[in-house]
């Protein structure tokens, strides 16, 4: 039956109960993919331009957003239908995710003998080293497995970034970043929140680009002396597919709570999990992080509409 208000047509009605079990990324594009209840196969909509009117079903358990899985031929997920105990995941997908996370990061340090060997098989390909910079100004340095980079810069809603190099295996990537981050102090994950924040109130691009070059600089200088035969310095540039649309230079906090009452907004653009949306009515333009509606159950249909308390500033 046609689902209107996720704007296109769905194959289910509206009476099971949908999840939101993640946000996907496919050549920078991205999209949202549902679970329906009763049903294994997901729901993929395109999420730019997506229309969406939906309420939070109260009475219905959280149901678990699955697991990935990692082998040599990339990533994997893999549907879970029993209720979440944590806030997205059963108790089974959580300690399988935990593992996995935890045998990538120290895969350098235990060797692949010591890991999983779907995990090892993965490592096993060429991988690249960048630098990230959000507009907040905060600074990352972290991996990719690929020659091409993938979509992990956009997944991640990194503002500019600079591949610094590329190496035999996602083993000595890992030396790599952790070199950098006990020599130059840079981190290797940004906090949610300060992505948040900057799209806010952000710093020019200049101020971002040239940030980003002092750093890339600092850390090329470290890792040449290091990859020698095993690898190849970079160099390459990569800019968020959102710096030059105007939206994205006016924003304002959604002023609503997404994973309780009734909403209803366009999804013009996203950053990472970060969307950019309008309201009918409305002439701001609002961002939302869509992680905390994850695994809740919803429904869509014709129903009110919770309003907005928007509040001025205070300054």
């Amino acid at each position: 039956m046609p689902n209107q208000h996720l704007n296109t047509e769905m194959s289910t009605n509206t009476e099971p109960a949908l999840y939101l079990a993640a946000v996907q990324w496919q050549d920078e594009e991205p999209s949202l993919e549902f679970r329906v209840e009763g049903s294994e196969l997901p729901e993929f909509k395109r999420a730019n331009e997506l229309d969406l009117r939906f309420r939070v079903i109260a009475d219905r358990p959280r149901r678990c957003i699955g697991t990935v899985e990692r082998s040599k031929d990339g990533t994997n997920s893999v549907p879970c239908d029993l209720p979440a105990v944590s806030l997205r995941q059963c108790e089974k997908c959580q300690t399988k995710d935990n593992i996995a996370a935890a045998n990538m990061h120290q895969a350098h340090r235990r060797g692949p003998e010591a890991i999983s060997k779907p995990m090892a098989a993965y490592l096993t390909h060429p991988h690249r080293l960048y630098a990230a910079i959000f507009r907040d100004g905060s600074t990352k340095v972290g991996t990719t497995r690929g020659s091409s980079g993938g979509n992990r810069l956009v997944e991640q809603g990194a503002w500019y970034a600079k591949y610094l190099a590329q190496v035999d295996d996602g083993f000595m990537v890992r030396e790599l970043e952790d070199l950098v981050t006990e020599e130059l102090g840079i981190n290797q994950a940004v906090d949610t929140r300060k992505k948040f924040a900057g799209h806010l109130e952000p710093l020019s691009n200049q101020e971002l680009i040239d940030r980003l070059d002092q750093l890339s600089n600092e850390t090329e200088g470290l890792i040449s002396k290091e990859i020698g035969t095993r690898g190849v310095l970079l160099g390459e540039r990569w800019s968020n597919p959102r710096t030059e649309d105007p939206m994205w230079s006016d924003l304002i906090a959604y002023p609503a709570a997404i994973n309780q009452g009734a909403h209803e907004f366009t999804i013009q653009s996203m950053v990472g999990r970060l969307a950019g949306c309008s309201r009918q009515g409305f002439e701001e333009n609002f961002l939302l992080d869509l992680q905390p509606l994850l695994a809740h159950p919803i429904e869509t249909g014709d129903f009110e509409i919770d309003e907005f308390v928007m509040q001025d500033s205070l300054f």
